[in-house]
């Protein structure tokens, strides 16, 4: 039973994961044909805008997955039933509970939307300096205005991520998928028409993604509703608690956020000071990467969902039966997770060359991104390998060690990048490997915290 859940949570999502980076792969393809100023140009700034918006976004995705998946689990075992009062009245009670937990969820990420707004409006230029273009770099015009633009999107975008993140939570990643593949078409159309027709070039590929995101969430927000009562104001006073359990998880998982985009950020500073070739040679390698192996998040929110639901569950089963469901997710995780990345990504590599033709156009990008596919793919196994495992910390709401592993990581990846640095300039394969070295500490450091068979992992 607990398998057949596990791939009806994760084949939507596996498919949604699929479809919504061909959003940024579209941009990809047509902004390489403008070039590799404009390309590189918005690939520093969607390194950048991925950067500070992972700040806000990553806490308030994990903790409303896991948040609202253990309130579900509470419900299903029975805690949260008042035994003075009969069946039907603690239906309703149940029922109440998870729309507060969902409605604060929502109600945090609209204000972290509008917050990111104003952040990108009036630091855009701040932001494309601070990744290393001078105003008289050739790509910082394209990263400016490609940020300017993304801004407006920025809280359809958040309460986008959210709403996927309460559906998961629920276990349905059906519906999110439909609104999804509807948001991937209408980029792929709009896209074309703002870059080419209107003349904005990399401040067009911003403007389609935001307003096809404005345009699927509003029927997203619809079927939310449907599923679950959405009552920010007439709530208000009851959503404290709810809200105090999301900062609380929120602020350890954005400390821990600010490491890996740390991380990410050196990498892609230390690549744009490459010069504009090597820069749209990382971007475009990352996006592809990314593409490949954000599928297997799909695999990390079926076990996210579904081990924060059983460890939830104290009354369903006994503990030597629990030990073996948590310990089944556990594995059937990292099986799919790991032959799932290493099989696209042996894919990517045995047709990287038809691939980068079909990215771009530009002779020099493809030549740089060939020497160091290696390395990117080598990174993405381990990307692929590091979702499941986060995916089983998170579950468990392990917020302090999520945290603490991820800085180690972190350490581990810069200090790579700073020896590196000493010897002259780092090289894009370089960069590749301290990234590798990055997935790598987070899968290790994952599995010795579960196998410690310590604190909640004490029900194994």
């Amino acid at each position: 039973k607990l398998t057949r859940e596990f791939f009806s949570i994760g084949f939507p999502a596996f498919i949604q994961l699929a479809a919504e980076p061909l959003a940024a792969l579209v941009d990809t393809a047509y902004l390489g044909r403008l070039g590799p100023d404009v390309l590189g140009g918005a690939g520093v700034a969607i390194s950048a805008q991925y950067a500070v918006s992972k700040l806000y976004n990553d806490p308030l995705l994990r903790t409303s997955i896991s948040l609202v998946a253990s309130t579900d689990g509470q419900a299903r075992g029975g805690e949260l039933d008042d035994k003075n009062v009969d069946v039907k009245s603690q239906a309703v009670n149940n029922e109440k509970k998870l729309s507060i937990a969902v409605s604060s969820a929502l109600l945090l990420a609209f204000c972290v939307g509008v917050i990111q707004l104003f952040v990108y409006s009036l630091f855009a230029s701040s932001i494309t300096r601070g990744m290393g273009l001078s105003f008289q770099n050739p790509m910082y015009q394209s990263a400016f205005s490609y940020l300017r633009v993304r801004a407006l999107g920025t809280p359809a975008a958040t309460l986008w991520l959210v709403s996927n993140g309460i559906f998961r939570g629920l276990g349905d990643t059906r519906t999110p998928l439909i609104y999804s593949l509807i948001f991937t078409a209408l980029n792929a159309i709009l896209d074309p028409l703002f870059i080419f027709t209107f003349g904005f070039g990399a401040s067009g590929a911003a403007a389609g993604t935001a307003l096809a995101q404005y345009i699927a969430l509003i029927p997203l927000m619809m079927a939310l509703n449907r599923k679950v009562n959405i009552d920010i104001f007439g709530q208000l006073p009851e959503l404290k608690s709810s809200l105090k359990a999301y900062i609380k998880a929120g602020g350890l998982v954005l400390f821990r956020t600010l490491a890996k985009v740390l991380a990410y950020s050196i990498c892609a500073r230390k690549a744009a000071g490459l010069g504009s070739v090597a820069a749209a040679a990382y971007n475009l390698t990352f996006q592809l990467g990314f593409a490949t192996t954000q599928i297997c998040e799909a695999v990390a929110v079926a076990v996210q969902t579904l081990l924060a639901r059983e460890l939830a569950d104290n009354q369903t089963h006994s503990p030597a039966i629990k030990a073996k469901l948590v310990r089944h997710l556990i594995n059937t995780s990292l099986f799919i997770g790991g032959t799932v990345a290493t099989c696209l990504s042996l894919t990517t590599f045995l047709q990287r060359d038809s691939i980068l033709r079909g990215l771009t156009s530009n002779t020099a990008i493809r030549e740089a991104s060939v020497v160091i596919f290696p390395a990117v793919l080598l990174t993405q196994i381990f990307k692929g390998l590091a979702y499941p495992v986060n995916g089983i910390i998170m579950g468990g709401l392990d917020w302090v060690f999520s945290m603490i592993a991820m800085w180690g990581a972190n350490i581990i990846s810069l200090g790579m990048i700073g020896f590196w640095s000493l010897g002259g300039t780092v090289t894009l394969e370089q960069i590749w490997l301290a990234l590798a070295a990055f997935m790598a500490t987070q899968v290790v450091t994952g599995i010795i915290r579960y196998e410690s068979k310590t604190g909640i992992w004490k029900v194994l």
